[in-house]
Formats: C-alpha cells, sequence, structure tokens
C-alpha cells in the first residue's frame, strides 16, 4: 500500500539527541510508519533536501484555553513550527464553572493573563459545567494543533466556593468537594493540576486570584489527589523572590514533590532554584524546572500600550482611536503635555505582567530581531532631544508601528545557558494565548534554533530539538510524540537551518471585540504536519485542522 506522504532526503533530526543523518520520513495515515531509506511509492513526496527534518515543537506553558475558542489555527505558536501545546498553566481554566458563574472565573483571568473580559465573553460559547464537559468542547473544536490541558486551581475554587474564594480560606467541606473536583477532571483526561502562588497575579481590583487565598494545605490535598490516582503533573506559579521567603518555598514544594510522587514543574530563576531540582531528585522526588531562553520583556506599541500607561493623561490618550491618537501627538500643545505628564510623572513598579516604569537605558527601540537595537536613551541623545520626545518622534515617522522593548528582568546569557543545559530543566515559557498585547515569546523555537544554535553556538541541532520535543514530551507524559520514530505521532517539521529566525511582531485586530494582539511569524519553517497532514507550507498555514485533545491518563510515566 503506498504512503500517504513521503519526506524524502532531508536530513534527521529525531528528537532523541542523537547525531543527524540523511534519510526518509514515510507517513500512513497520522503515524510515521518508516524512517531511514524509504522507497515505497507515496500519495504525496515533499522534497527535504538541504532541509532539516525533526519532529513537531511543543510548547509546554500557555494559556490558550479562551483563544481556541475563536483562533482554530493556533497563532503565533503554529507559525515556529509547534505542533502541541499544553494549557491551564498557573491556575487560569475555564473550567470547572458554571455559564451563570463565568465572572467569577474570568476575574482571575482577565488582568493576570491579559485578557479583555469582553473578548472571552464574546468568543467562548460557554456549554459547559465540569472540566469533563469543557474538555468535550475542546474535543469537538476544530483545531490546528494538538492540545493537553491542567485544570486550573483558581477556577476550581470560584466553582466550589463561588464569592468566598476570594475572600477567605477553604473549610474542610470546601476542600474535599475540590478534591473531588480535581479527582473528576484528571479523570475526564486533565494532563495535571496548577495553582498560582505569584504576588503577581492580582485581579482588577487588586485583589489576589483566587488560588492565592489558598493555605498550602489546601494545595497538599489537592496534589494528593494526584498521588491517589498515580497519575498528573502539579504545576506552580512561584510565591516570592525574596531570600528567606524563596528558600522556604523551595522547601516545601520539594517536600510535597517527595511525598506525592508526581512530576512537580515551575520556572527556575537563579541557582537555588536548580539546587532544589537536584536535591528533589537525589531524595526520590521529581521537581522539573521551566525557563525561557530570553529575559521577559514588554513589548510595546502606541497603538496598544505605552510606556507610561500609569500617568491619567496617558490612559486617556490609550483609549483614542488611532486618527485620534495621530491628531494629538502631531498638535503641539497637546503633544508638550504628554510629553511633560511623562517627564514628571508619578510612576509605582508594578507586579503584574505590566510594562514598568520607563528605563530610558535598557529600553530599545526594537528594529531588527538579530540586532543589535539602540537603547531610546542612546536614540535620543543623537537627536538632541528628550527620551520621551524621542519616542514620540519615532512614533510619527513610523506610523504608529515602532515597537519599544523594556526588559522584565535581567539574567545574563551565562545564567540562562546553564539553566538551559541543566539536566533537570525543560523549555517552556511562551504564555502563548495570555498577555496578548505585551509580551510576545511565541517565537521560543526559531529563537532557539537561530540565536542559540546558529549565531551563538552555544548549543547544537540535536540539543536544541531533542529540548524542544522529546524532553518536553517525556516530562508531561505526551505519549507517542517528540521523536521521529515508526509507530509515533506524525508531527513533523521540516525547517532550513541556514534561515530559520524570528520575524518582527505586528499588531492583528481578530480578537472577538475587535481589540488587537501582538502576533510574530517566522522564516526558514517550510513544512509542518500535524498528525500527518501538512498544516503549513511555503510561508502561510494552509487552514488544514489536523489537531487533537491529548488527554492524560498516564502523565508523567512516559
Amino acid at each position: 500500500m503506498a504512503l500517504d506522504v513521503l519526506i524524502k532526503g532531508g536530513t534527521i533530526i529525531d528528537g532523541s539527541g542523537r547525531p543527524r543523518y540523511r534519510g526518509d520520513v514515510g507517513i500512513s495515515g497520522e503515524k510515521v510508519t518508516a524512517v531511514g531509506v524509504v522507497n515505497e511509492p507515496a500519495a504525496r513526496v515533499i522534497d527535504a533536501d538541504g532541509r532539516f527534518v525533526a519532529p513537531g515543537f511543543i510548547d509546554g506553558h500557555t494559556h490558550l484555553d479562551a483563544q481556541l475558542f475563536w483562533d482554530s489555527l493556533g497563532t503565533s505558536p503554529a507559525w515556529h513550527g509547534v505542533t502541541s501545546a499544553v494549557m491551564g498553566n498557573c491556575g487560569f481554566t475555564l473550567a470547572p464553572g458554571r455559564a451563570s458563574g463565568a465572572d467569577l472565573v474570568i476575574r482571575s483571568i482577565e488582568r493576570a493573563e491579559d485578557i479583555a473580559r469582553r473578548a472571552i465573553e464574546l468568543g467562548v460559547d460557554w456549554t459547559w459545567e465540569s472540566y469533563a464537559d469543557y474538555l468535550d468542547a475542546v474535543d469537538r473544536l476544530p483545531k490546528g494543533i494538538n492540545i493537553a490541558g491542567y485544570v486550573g486551581h483558581s477556577a476550581i475554587r470560584t466553582y466550589v466556593m463561588g464569592e468566598r474564594a476570594y475572600h477567605e480560606e477553604a473549610n474542610e467541606s470546601d476542600v474535599e468537594h475540590m478534591r473531588n473536583a480535581v479527582r473528576a477532571s484528571m479523570s475526564a483526561g486533565a494532563i495535571g493540576f496548577s495553582t498560582s502562588r505569584s504576588p503577581a497575579h492580582t485581579t482588577f481590583g487588586d485583589d489576589p486570584v483566587a488560588s492565592r487565598l489558598a493555605s498550602w494545605s489546601e494545595v497538599e490535598a489537592l496534589v494528593d489527589v494526584m498521588r491517589e490516582l498515580g497519575t498528573g503533573v502539579f504545576q506552580l506559579a512561584v510565591e516570592s523572590r525574596n531570600n528567606e521567603d524563596r528558600l522556604d518555598f523551595l522547601s516545601r514544594l520539594s517536600g510535597l514533590a517527595i511525598a506525592s510522587g508526581r512530576p512537580t514543574t515551575f520556572f527556575v530563576r537563579d541557582d537555588r532554584d536548580l539546587a532544589m531540582l537536584a536535591d528533589t531528585k537525589r531524595r526520590g522526588g521529581r521537581a522539573v524546572g521551566q525557563m525561557n531562553i530570553k529575559n521577559p520583556e514588554s513589548v510595546m506599541n502606541f497603538q496598544t500600550i505605552t510606556p507610561f500607561h500609569q500617568l491619567p493623561e496617558w490612559r486617556e490618550f490609550g483609549e483614542l482611536p488611532l486618527g485620534e491618537k495621530r491628531q494629538r501627538l502631531s498638535d503641539v500643545d497637546a503633544r508638550q503635555r504628554l510629553v511633560d505628564a511623562a517627564i514628571n510623572g508619578h510612576y509605582v513598579t508594578k507586579v503584574n505582567a505590566e510594562p514598568r516604569p520607563p528605563d530610558y537605558e535598557s529600553m530599545i527601540v526594537l528594529t531588527s530581531m538579530e540586532g543589535p537595537n539602540e537603547s531610546v536613551a542612546t536614540v535620543a541623545a543623537r537627536r538632541g532631544v528628550s527620551p520621551v520626545e524621542a519616542m514620540v518622534d519615532l512614533v510619527l515617522e513610523t506610523d504608529f508601528e515602532q515597537f519599544f522593548v523594556q526588559p522584565l528582568a535581567t539574567q545574563t546569557e551565562d545564567e540562562t545557558y546553564g539553566a538551559l543545559t541543566d539536566p533537570n530543566t525543560v523549555i517552556a515559557g511562551s504564555d502563548a494565548g495570555a498577555h496578548i498585547s505585551q509580551i510576545m515569546d511565541s517565537a521560543i523555537p526559531t529563537i532557539l534554533l537561530s540565536r542559540w544554535v546558529r549565531d551563538k553556538q552555544r548549543l547544537t541541532f540535536e540539543e536544541a530539538v531533542r529540548k524542544l520535543t522529546s524532553d518536553i514530551a517525556q516530562t508531561w507524559g505526551l505519549q507517542n510524540r517528540g521523536r521521529l520514530e515508526e509507530g509515533f505521532q506524525a508531527d513533523v517539521v521540516i525547517f532550513d537551518p541556514e534561515t530559520v529566525a524570528p520575524c518582527m511582531p505586528k499588531l492583528q485586530w481578530d480578537l472577538p471585540d475587535g481589540g488587537p494582539r501582538l502576533v510574530q511569524r517566522a522564516v526558514g519553517i517550510d513544512t509542518v504536519l500535524v498528525n500527518g497532514q501538512v498544516s503549513f507550507e511555503d510561508g502561510e498555514l494552509t487552514g488544514a485542522l489536523a489537531g487533537r485533545l491529548l488527554r492524560g491518563g498516564s502523565v508523567g510515566e512516559a
């Protein structure tokens, strides 16, 4: 019988970390059926000469829970070779929750994850109550990529406790009902349980999101359900960077990972975190650090949000239509009032994923993804104007297309490399689907391949592909994914090692409420297959919707 697809003559990087080799990949239906020298006939032959052929990339930390309902293709990750993603991180999920109680669920999400309430209300058809019903709804959705999901603590809390979830600790009855909800969710196919202990996660009323009201004993009780079932990953957003509090947190988390026997994962920030991962492993537990390959950054554009958004004059400016913004900045007096407000205004440091007070020495004028990019301070000095005036000039000169980027953390390249190569970490952290007007990290795969492999040569392509595929699949128990081997699902990415790279970010006004989001395409990704169907080729998504819901069950045992 003829193959459905034959990928011919490429350089295969199979995801295991083993050396690359020249060969072919045969696909029948959704499965890889032959790897090596393949001479069988095929309905479609893809010439991969001069290209690398790898397993589809996996994004282990997204917030696509709502976006899937209005963006079936799964952009921006799909443009960067991602074929599978894990959603529901940090305790933020749309289920369990009744339609009549949707406000309680959305309240935890809208600010902490920067997803407009109106977009969720217009874009999501709330047809569920239980997490099982929600997964069934996701299963029915046409999808361009594969999706697995945690059940989230904030949603569980509001489902059980209602308004009390935002103001009280849970009583014994509440905890037992929440344990039942976790148990039912895991049985329905949740890949694990997630929560947030982060002070950065607040509502628009500056109250903690629902999961932050939970005692540590409540968290332990809910994770214990996964111990009883023998399945599931526990993910949480970290509590504190304060030295003493951080060490206490790491000690408690390590103890929970050991006691529960469940893979436990969180974002690592420094050597203390890496030491905790190694110590937990020595003591018989499994803790996995998630890490980004770049510093978190606030990406700002005057069509959406400015570095001055805290100030009343600039908040008013931000709400204007684009045409009126042009008029305001072109009017000498109106412009000067805004400039004066930005220079003399009172700023406070924010803890949410929102632009920090402007730092013109670190804030860059984004002109190239490859860099170098100049700081706003440098550009202003060369022009002989204040940094605020320089920014306004650049915005007008580019007709509001100019982006500015300010780091939210300052980790050195060597520190990032140390975490990247630690045996107990995985690459994660795109936050795709969240922070859609401020953070653009869906390009992690193409940044890794272009910057860390090709340009800096600090990793080999084999190491990088393994980190983007089988390492993540094994951590989350995504069976038969993450490798190019016979019998595995035919999730495949074909890319040009000489040109693969992220493009500049753009604004796309396609939210259900007409609002904007940051999107970012890539170059050098030639072809992507999801479950054997070509989903991307010649620089464009084909519209194929072959993605599947990946239900848990043996999660963490791969």
